[in-house]
């Protein structure tokens, strides 16, 4: 299996630590701040990380699962001001990398090479081998224990005969993002999260998020390596990958959202399960929100219920609301439908629609006005799209 180049070496990827069950009990030496404090000063007194990285999606009432393994090498001596540090995420799918100019990934299956120059902070929020990584915590640790709304408590506990300490501590209403910021959800929701933390290094090796309304969760596992092993240096520069990898168009990278005032595009779009397809011009004289998601996406699902009472709320009033899905397969739509219920309209094959409309993250709405023009694009926030459809109707 390929994996990042190191020193010239080519290092392979595989998932050598096991967890199991372990006892609990509440720690008499420590608090749960002084715990996390520790944690905080080690992940940020590191100039490099290297770990393997593995994650878990179990969302039960959603029936998915699956996995992701990869290798990770993090520097943090880098100066840019988009992130403050650069890396190399290396699995059997991809090796993805940030030299602190530009940011590319080469694609192992298709052996095609993206490159973006000068990428934005954005081109990295949804990044799925940072999601709760040492980047997530090294960034958020300073900002939780500041926080003094949100509980925590800690335990000691052994997992394979090696101790560590279990903090747990709950957010109301919102989320940690892939890159350590708060992000607010619209549903009513509480989410935990439990950090398993090595009691002599007091670095995080485990985290699970789970929530209090069903029995889903996520695990990711992190286990360290030696950090001296740094990459070749010309393992930093898409160049040395050309003869391997075809250039691709970087047009998907410099997506820009279709912005306020600008006329929206045309398209005709297959509805899903219906025979007919649907024209945007047809919905002239309407308020229509355009609601761009994606089936792996726990944003995208928490939105509908929100997404479901505008629909209802403003249907018979001149306003329609469409879930437009640029990648996902007509099954895969089908078992969305029936677990999440979306009361809207589903419209599919909008890969084209994506590019043209500037989405490259998910989800993202648009809202438009009863000529076509573009009242607002963004992520959604049902209080202010709400005011825009009144103030528009």
């Amino acid at each position: 299996m390929k994996s990042l180049i190191f020193s010239g070496i080519l290092m392979p990827f595989f998932l050598v630590m096991t967890t199991q069950t372990p006892g609990l009990a509440q720690s008499e030496t420590v608090s749960a701040e002084d715990v996390l404090r520790k944690t905080s000063q080690a992940l940020s007194g590191r100039k490099t990380l290297r770990y393997r990285y593995h994650r878990e999606l179990n969302y039960v009432s959603e029936g998915i699962h699956n996995a992701m393994n990869g290798a990770c090498f993090l520097d943090f001596s880098s100066v840019n001001p988009v992130l403050d540090f650069r890396y190399q995420f290396s699995n059997a799918d991809i090796l993805a990398v940030f030299n602190g100019t530009e940011k590319f990934e080469c694609d192992r299956k298709s052996k095609t090479l993206r490159v973006t120059a000068q990428p934005a902070r954005r081109n990295f929020e949804s990044l799925s081998f940072f999601y709760d990584s040492p980047v997530t915590y090294r960034n958020a640790l300073p900002m939780l224990l500041s926080d003094a709304s949100v509980p925590k408590t800690v335990q000691d506990t052994v997992v394979n005969a090696k101790p560590f300490y279990a903090v747990t501590f709950t957010l109301k209403q919102k989320v940690i993002d892939y890159l350590g910021a708060y992000r607010p959800i619209t549903a009513d929701r509480s989410i935990r999260y439990r950090l398993l933390i090595d009691k002599a290094t007091h670095l995080p090796v485990e985290v699970i998020q789970s929530n209090n309304r069903n029995q889903d969760f996520t695990k990711t596992r992190f286990q360290y390596l030696d950090a001296t092993a740094s990459p070749a240096d010309s393992s930093w520069y898409f160049s040395s990958y050309r003869n391997e990898y075809k250039l691709g168009s970087p047009e998907d990278e410099k997506l820009q959202i279709i912005p306020r005032g600008q006329t929206a595009p045309d398209w005709t779009l297959p509805v899903f399960d219906r025979t007919t397809e649907l024209t945007l011009s047809q919905l002239k004289g309407k308020i229509v929100l355009l609601e761009f998601w994606i089936r792996n996406c726990g944003y995208c699902v928490a939105s509908v219920p929100d997404l479901n009472a505008l629909y209802n709320q403003y249907k018979t009033n001149g306003f329609e609301l469409l879930g437009i899905n640029p990648h996902d397969s007509k099954e895969v739509i089908a078992v969305f439908k029936q677990k999440i219920q979306p009361a809207y309209p589903l419209l599919y094959d909008a890969q084209e629609v994506a590019k043209r409309y500037g989405i490259g993250v998910f989800p993202m709405i648009v809202l438009l006005d009863k000529t076509g023009n573009v009242l607002y694009s963004g992520e959604f926030r049902r209080e202010n799209v709400a005011k825009l459809i009144e103030e528009n109707l």
